[in-house]
């Protein structure tokens, strides 16, 4: 086994691993392996787009351990889901999905290098995906029916059919919350959702639990709001409110109700976009969490500054 194939397959299952913050190729492997479970086809998308997209980093001589890591390839993997669920397999689609992938790379390589200070998180995804889809609004691509998932969509969610609010059982709701996890991924199949968590378990139980955690409370709140009943239980108001409290759990792990209000501001910022009528994908999660870690920030700087005054004094 060579070098650089060692340096490929763990860049390659890193890659899918950084989806939930999670650098560990084993838990990229189930990760890979969950999405195959529900489909096979944006599974393929997933590996186009991460292999394009360390292609590029490869051949433009991107930071090695940052690419090892699978910082240079999670929002390719995600892209690459993102184009086969809008679109059908296709020679037009494949190129597409290529293309996504070294875009989204060359994006995370100019946030990480050019905006230190900012966490880039999926926005290279958000920004990717949203300009894949004026494209494919522009050139008239006919798309895929919403039969996989409805996560970035504000349709009623026709083609499913849950029970009503006062009829759902306790399973019914943790199958939501498994959901609410796997849609990270796109993904609507429930059992997806309990690959992943257990993905996640492997390499850090106190992140498996918040996002299980994050998802259920995402879930609870957007059946308090009376938010559609379908989404609610398609898991589309959990899985922001997931990768929040994954991405926050490891910087304010001793201030859980910091958690909660970014979990809060998730729910409702996936709901307000709905509203816009403006594709969500996880912008709700990168709004949320770098507004409360700039909160943090602020409320730092005061009180240093206080303490400093205080000196003085």
């Amino acid at each position: 086994m060579t070098l650089p194939f060692k340096q490929f397959y763990k860049s390659f299952l890193r890659s899918f691993g950084q989806v939930m913050l999670q650098g560990n190729a084993i838990t990229g492997l189930l990760f890979l392996l969950g999405i195959g479970l529900s489909s096979p086809t944006m599974l393929l998308g997933s590996i186009l787009a991460t292999i394009s997209g360390l292609a590029v980093a490869k051949l433009c001589r991107f930071d090695l351990t940052t690419m090892e890591n699978g910082l240079y390839g999670f929002n390719a993997v995600l892209v690459g889901v993102a184009v086969f669920y809008f679109l059908p397999v296709s020679l037009t689609s494949l190129l597409i999905v290529i293309f996504g992938g070294a875009f989204s790379t060359a994006l995370t390589h100019f946030m990480l290098v050019r905006l230190t200070s900012v966490p880039a998180f999926t926005t290279p995804f958000i920004l990717s995906t949203w300009g894949l889809l004026l494209f494919i609004d522009y050139a008239k691509l006919s798309t895929v029916p919403s039969t996989v998932s409805s996560t970035v969509l504000s349709s009623d969610l026709a083609g499913y059919s849950f029970s009503g609010l006062n009829s759902a059982t306790l399973v019914d709701y943790f199958q939501a919350s498994m959901r609410g996890i796997s849609q990270v991924m796109l993904q609507d199949y429930w059992l997806t959702g309990v690959f992943f968590l257990c993905a996640i378990f492997i390499h850090c139980r106190t992140a498996a639990l918040w996002a299980f955690i994050g998802s259920t409370v995402g879930l609870l709140l957007a059946t308090g709001f009376n938010f559609p009943h379908e989404k609610v239980m398609m898991g589309l108001y959990g899985f922001n409110s997931c990768l929040v409290a994954i991405a926050l759990v490891g910087r304010y792990e001793n201030k859980p109700w910091l958690i909660m209000l970014a979990i809060l501001l998730a729910v409702v910022f996936t709901r307000a976009f709905e509203w816009l009528s403006i594709p969500a994908l996880t912008a709700p999660f990168v709004i949320s969490t770098l507004l409360i870690i700039a909160l943090v920030n602020i409320h730092r700087s005061y009180a240093d500054k206080r303490k400093a005054q205080h000196n003085l004094q």
